[in-house]
């Protein structure tokens, strides 16, 4: 009777911890009833049975958690709900359409590198090539790239 108890409460633990790692991912109660039903398989062998019995049963959740973390790291299951999609979209920025390398405009705060800049009425970030620059330093465009505009101070 103790023997069938414990092959339960394991088979118990190895369908919920199943369940938690394929249907149901992160830390949710059926991880922590499965983890429980494992650890109460070996307690109640120690306990009902005899420590041979207990060192045994260890083993054997040992290697069947060995076997089912395999299975969830080499496996399909982790396929569903790994994100897969590459991005390879990017937000318009109307502001920057119109922009140029060698337009000319002043820094409206000061750029730590990255920073506010107005060019032609429009305010946009800017990423500093020359370091920082204070405040109302006049400045020019060096570089577009997507969103991402390179500027220098006016020489």
């Amino acid at each position: 009777m103790e023997l069938m108890i414990i092959a339960l409460l394991i088979l118990l633990g190895v369908v919920l911890l199943a369940v938690e790692i394929a249907l149901i991912p992160g830390i949710g109660i059926t991880g922590i009833i499965g983890t429980l039903s494992l650890i109460s398989s070996i307690c109640y062998a120690f306990v009902c049975i005899n420590n041979l019995a207990g060192w045994i049963t260890t083993a054997i959740v040992v290697a069947i958690l060995v076997i089912l973390f395999t299975w969830a790291v080499y496996g399909k299951s982790i396929d569903k709900v790994a994100l897969k999609k590459k991005l390879n979209s990017t937000v318009e920025n109307p502001e920057i359409k119109d922009l140029k390398p060698g337009d000319e405009g002043v820094a409206i705060a000061r750029l730590a590198l990255i920073g506010e800049a107005e060019f032609k009425g429009k305010r946009v970030e800017v990423r500093s090539r020359d370091g920082f620059i204070n405040e109302g330093t006049p400045i020019v465009i060096v570089n577009v790239n997507g969103n991402e505009i390179a500027v220098e101070k006016k020489k």
